[in-house]
């Protein structure tokens, strides 16, 4: 599976070929350093792996500055990263907030099964939380130890209110 920074990455070369410095302009127009900030040491090396595993290459097009577009090889990897990340809950928010951002990489028969599988498995951990929590309650224990559950179980709400307003686009 790709790392959080290569799934930006080749999320943004979905769009056209760029080089690293409007990669991290985009980065900044998108306002990303709030909930998943990407410093330029971090995507300049991120590009250089990435071109190594042959999921983007270099054109030529500039002398001073490497363009990269995105390979077939790349294109497969992110859209098999994108499907693994919606069969899959993860509490750090910041990998489905990825899998929404780019799941324009899947088709739309695609993207409609990964939402019936995060919606089996989100109900599936609601189900699980809730009765965690039910279980806490039962030997009193305090909010702050109930507060971390609390959390998990708004998580998966909005997540499924995020998957609600996806199925109403089909």
């Amino acid at each position: 599976m790709l790392s959080k920074t290569s799934i930006v990455i080749l999320g943004m070369l979905r769009k056209g070929e760029m080089n690293a410095y409007d990669m991290l302009k985009m980065i900044d127009r998108m306002n990303m350093k709030y909930w998943f900030p990407i410093g330029a040491t971090t995507l300049y090396e991120t590009c250089l792996r990435l071109e190594k595993k042959n999921y983007i290459e270099n054109t030529g097009e500039s002398d001073k500055k490497a363009v990269y577009k995105l390979t077939d090889s790349g294109l497969k990897e992110l859209k098999n990263t994108i499907c693994e990340l919606f069969e899959r809950v993860d509490f750090d928010s910041v990998w489905f907030c990825l899998a929404v951002m780019y799941s324009g990489v899947l088709s739309k028969k695609e993207l409609k099964r990964e939402i019936s599988i995060r919606e089996k498995l989100l109900d599936e951990y609601e189900k699980g939380t809730l009765e965690n929590k039910e279980r806490m309650l039962q030997y009193d224990v305090s909010y702050i130890e109930v507060c971390a559950i609390d959390r998990m179980i708004q998580i998966i709400r909005m997540e499924k209110e995020t998957l609600e307003h996806f199925k109403e686009q089909f």
